[in-house]
């Protein structure tokens, strides 16, 4: 146990994510059904996991402070810190939309925003002075950071919109920092991503997930819009907002067409083996899943409605593959890495 908290990989929480975006897209699209028992199963999965990797996380923290460093300090590997806690705003909102107590998912919410505003200032500055970095390393991964702040309105709204007086005024302006910096870094590394997918050797190996996180900011941005404008009680702004999420919608349809070609050509030429980066697969899809879960709600789409099907359908396959292989991947010992053998 204590070799699995010092070579601990950040992106584990990754499956916290992934498992807590299925858990609201089961709920969205089953609630009240025969089915509820798939996002109620998942919902207490996403809870025990937090748990676990959370404890590991921080005694890591306390017991190996220089493995975080270096792994904070790393050019790819260090934006999988902000996973931790864009997981608990992920979880936040799940809560928020099942009912749970307003002031437990406000506190979830509350830690979680703090510590994506931290994650993201400390990678992105590392990134910043660091020159280690080249075009070949840049991926979508680098998205991450960026993606952890447009997630902060998703529950976040909500809470601004149930709140009164200066409070109101402090969680409306939270989220929209959240909203705008994210936004802005989003539009900066798409530009600097699309420059290595045209002028650097293709991703391929165990990065390829990694080429699904174009996924989540077109999923996720909408999803913080459509929250804020719902909080802020403007009918006008949000009919207009739909509009928007619908291109987000479409944009995120293309690309999806576009990842899920490369990952077939890479499965095809064996060159995407199963590792811990398998789970960048599945809270891309999720973000775009209960998107479209929401635009079929709101806007009375039937056809749309097959479309989130068929979406959540490929969501739990990617949710399966990557549960299973890390199952798998624990027992075999695969996925942690092996002690080093110290010199006499």
């Amino acid at each position: 146990m204590l070799h699995f908290i010092k070579t601990m990989a950040p992106g584990w929480f990754a499956s916290v994510m992934g498992t807590s975006v299925a858990s609201l897209a089961a709920w969205l699209a089953f609630s009240g059904s025969g089915w509820q028992w798939i996002a109620d199963s998942l919902h207490w999965l996403a809870v025990l996991m937090m748990v676990v990797l959370g404890v590991a996380a921080l005694a890591r923290i306390v017991l190996f402070p220089k493995n975080v460093f270096e792994t904070v300090s790393h050019p790819v590997e260090g934006s999988f810190y902000a996973t931790f806690p864009i997981a608990m705003l992920v979880m936040a909102g799940q809560w928020s939309m099942r009912g749970i107590n307003a002031d437990f998912v406000a506190l979830l919410w509350w830690i979680g925003m703090l510590g994506t505003f931290a994650a993201s200032y400390v990678v992105l500055f590392r990134l910043f002075t660091l020159d280690k970095l080249r075009l070949e390393m840049v991926t979508p991964a680098h998205f991450i950071p960026a993606v952890g702040l447009v997630v902060i309105p998703v529950a976040g709204a909500g809470l601004a919109g149930a709140a009164q007086g200066v409070m109101r005024e402090v969680y409306f302006g939270i989220n929209m920092l959240g909203m705008g910096a994210g936004c802005f870094m989003y539009i900066a590394l798409l530009a600097i991503t699309m420059a290595r997918h045209f002028l650097a050797a293709s991703i391929e190996g165990k990065m390829t997930p990694t080429l699904w996180v174009h996924l989540a900011p077109l999923g996720v941005i909408p999803l913080s819009l459509l929250s804020l404008l719902h909080a802020a009680g403007n009918e006008a702004a949000f009919t207009y907002g739909m509009l928007v999420a619908m291109g987000f919608m479409g944009a995120s349809l293309w690309w999806l067409l576009l990842c899920l070609s490369m990952t077939i050509r890479n499965a095809l030429n064996g060159k995407l083996p199963f590792a811990l980066s398998w789970w960048a697969f599945v809270f891309p899809v999720g973000a775009m899943t209960v998107l479209a879960l929401r635009l079929t709600t709101l806007a009375g789409l039937e056809l749309l409605g097959y479309v989130s099907l068929g979406l959540f359908v490929l969501l739990m396959i990617v949710w399966l593959a990557a549960a299973l292989g890390t199952l798998i991947g624990l027992i075999k010992g695969t996925i942690i890495p092996k002690p080093r053998l110290e010199a006499n």
